[in-house]
């Protein structure tokens, strides 16, 4: 799950060069297959207290990259406030989750997480200048590089606090 997430985000920082309609249509592709894998990975591990929290989570990525998708050329504004949106949604649910963990070895990483997520969304709500290298594009995949290292993170926690 983590190394997907990092890959997205990857994808969404190397890619906003292009266009806002390239930004908006691989960010939507991104965000709606990070929603797949999270919530496809969460189905494995049914009996986890977070287990719906990270449901909830792949959900709104799932919605949030869809709508995204479909709607590419309703002007930077509006992809800009929905990608906002996804992200506060994602971030508080991040927290919850971390909330919910909080007692599990590493989970302050879902914190650190859920935080970035409404930092990005805050920057993305408040329109920063953006730049050919600061686009909602490259703050969604700096969001999305973090959730993936926070996944990453609490995996090797856990792995390390499981008796050999």
């Amino acid at each position: 799950m983590g190394i997907v997430l990092m890959l997205a985000g990857a994808l969404a920082v190397a890619l906003p060069v292009v266009s806002t309609f390239a930004v908006s249509v691989v960010l939507g592709v991104v965000l709606s297959l990070a929603g797949i894998v999270k919530m496809i990975q969460s189905l494995q591990v049914r009996e986890w207290s977070g287990f719906i929290w990270q449901e909830l989570t792949g959900a709104v990525e799932l919605v949030g990259g869809i709508l995204i998708y479909f709607n590419p050329l309703k002007g930077a504004l509006a992809i800009t406030l929905l990608i906002a949106l996804v992200f506060l949604v994602q971030g508080i649910l991040q927290i919850a989750l971390a909330l919910r963990v909080r007692r599990q070895a590493g989970w302050h990483w879902f914190l650190i997480s859920g935080l970035v997520a409404l930092a990005a969304s805050g920057m993305l709500t408040l329109k920063l200048p953006y730049t050919s290298i600061y686009t909602p594009g490259t703050i969604a995949g700096i969001s999305l590089l973090v959730a993936g290292g926070a996944h990453i993170a609490i995996a090797l926690t856990l792995r390390r606090a499981l008796p050999s």
